[in-house]
């Protein structure tokens, strides 16, 4: 934003806490001062000089997540949300009353459902059947690497009793080998290529309801990965751009889905490319799935099921290879890895080539997503390589008690270890992993001080890896400018930096964590443009 904008009447908390501060002087979308109110308005109120009053409000450096797909937010918010099924019957009567209200042979398209919030019960294929009529169903499981269809489903899409799991992949099958209706990891696949495509219109009416909703939670940036929603390098810059002219103000740092390299290459973009709102990030790779559905590859076997591993999507010759491609491009890699075994196979590839520098000299540093489970030698790894580690500390939260049952104890010991990871030197950037986790980074916040649900009342799991809430702040906004390679422009409220912040209404370093998800967005400032004000 151009010209000098005073927001003055607020109360300053930077992530370290408390602050005498009160009022902010931007000039041309960054930090020109900061101060009391008195002394700002005097120094700097001219006749002509646009002033906001913050009424009050909290002041924060802006929160960004980390870790956001924001095509699925919005997708979300149009397709039939299944998270709140509390068991197998209440699952099948959605799925009834979604089949009731659609025309015959429209898809029934669902996101959200849990086994482990549903007593452990999935419905069989025959009861998926029965529920859905005569509409192909296809329900993405809450961690979104496992499906649920039915028999129209399967038909559609070309698949036939008997089929050999696809690459990267695995068909569901009862205990006489017959399939059962669950499909997990790239077997997914083959059901969104039959289902109908959406338009350029519907595709930025997706992205915009989503970026509405993250200014709304206070978000003044996101890192995501939407190419594989829009398929189309260049649609995706012109929804972007065409959303900013609409006067939607969020920032977005893009990752690029590995597949659509080739594109990538055949453009004027490269890795660090953008503006002050939209820019290519690293490119993402999937080294196995999750732990919900038993897809995160683990160096020992589930417990509750002894001949089991996971399944590693990319095998460590191919992630070395795929760094290396990278590489070439002068692009980093982030990594989805959850299971340990998965994280050092990323490791070993991303150490194979080391940090990459933009044509603008910008830092671009490998990043491990998740990270869920890292052994002592592989934070020893991490220390020594300048990356980041991209944690969404809701995952406790959800993941917790089941995940004991599932995980060997000696994993566990080092399971969401994010005290021990920021003591030991590690970067750590502050995401949500939404629509799987809650979008508002309050709730992350929570989490990584409580270590429980809200609805919870007790030490927490693994208590002694909370965090502080200045550490915790620090994730969504130090880390994940430190992610993004703009740790020297974003991710504080300082002289010089974008003017980037997030305004609610209570000092959360005052308020009880319990009281935490009563907050309210006062106001979302981004490069100094007001990009959502409380009405």
């Amino acid at each position: 934003m151009k010209g000098t904008v005073i927001f003055h009447h607020g109360h300053i908390r930077p992530a370290t806490g408390a602050s005498s501060m009160e009022a902010v002087v931007v000039r041309d979308g960054r930090i020109a001062a900061i101060g009391g109110n008195d002394s700002i308005l005097l120094e700097y109120g001219r006749p002509d000089v646009r002033k906001v009053d913050l009424e009050g409000g909290y002041i924060y450096p802006g929160l960004a997540d980390s870790h956001v797909h924001l095509s699925g937010v919005g997708q979300k918010r149009r397709w039939m949300d299944v998270s709140s099924c509390r068991s197998k019957e209440e699952l099948l009567q959605a799925i009834r009353a979604r089949a009731r209200s659609l025309k015959p042979q429209q898809w029934i398209l669902g996101m959200g459902w849990d086994e482990n919030q549903m007593q452990g019960e999935i419905p069989t294929l025959e009861e998926l059947d029965e529920a859905s009529g005569d509409h192909p169903l296809f329900l993405i499981r809450i961690c979104h690497h496992a499906g649920l269809v039915n028999r129209l489903a399967y038909q559609t899409a070309g698949i036939r009793e008997g089929e050999t799991d696809p690459e990267q992949g695995k068909w569901g099958r009862d205990e006489k080998g017959r399939f059962n209706g669950r499909v997990y990891e790239n077997a997914t696949r083959f059901f969104y290529d039959v289902q109908p495509k959406p338009d350029y219109t519907e595709k930025k009416e997706t992205i915009r309801l989503a970026m509405q909703e993250a200014l709304a939670c206070g978000l003044t940036a996101v890192h995501t990965e939407d190419l594989r929603y829009v398929e189309s390098l260049y649609e995706l810059i012109r929804i972007c751009r065409e959303l900013r002219e609409e006067g939607v103000w969020l920032r977005t740092h893009q990752l690029i889905y590995h597949p659509y390299l080739e594109e990538l290459k055949e453009s004027p973009w490269n890795a660090g490319d953008g503006d002050e709102w939209f820019r290519i990030g690293a490119m993402k790779i999937f080294a196995d799935g999750s732990l919900g559905g038993k897809t995160a590859f683990l160096s020992r076997p589930y417990r509750d099921e002894p001949d089991h591993y996971g399944l590693l999507i990319h095998e460590p010759e191919e992630l070395i290879r795929l760094t290396q491609v990278a590489a070439e491009q002068r692009m980093p890699v982030a990594v989805h890895a959850i299971g340990d075994q998965a994280a050092e196979y990323v490791l070993q590839a991303m150490q194979s080539c080391p940090v990459v520098h933009g044509k603008t000299g910008r830092t671009l540093r490998h990043r491990l997503i998740h990270g869920q489970f890292l052994r002592p030698d592989l934070i020893s790894k991490l220390k020594a390589m300048p990356m980041a580690v991209d944690i969404q500390p809701r995952f406790v939260a959800s993941d917790f008690p089941w995940v004991l049952e599932r995980v060997e104890e000696d994993l566990m010991a080092y399971a969401y270890a994010w005290k021990t990871l920021l003591q030991s030197g590690v970067h750590l950037a502050g995401g949500s992993d939404a629509p799987i986790e809650p979008l508002h980074p309050v709730w992350g916040l929570h989490a990584a001080v409580t270590r429980r649900p809200p609805e919870e009342d007790h030490p927490g799991y693994f208590p002694r890896e909370k965090l502080s809430l200045s550490e915790a702040l620090a994730l969504f906004s130090q880390g994940s400018a430190y992610a993004a390679g703009e740790e020297k422009e974003r991710g504080r409220l300082q002289v010089g930096y974008y003017a980037d912040m997030t305004v609610y209404d209570r000092d959360l370093f005052a308020t009880d964590p319990g009281e935490w998800g009563k907050t309210k967005t006062r106001m979302t400032i981004v490069n100094g443009q007001v990009a959502f004000r409380q009405t």
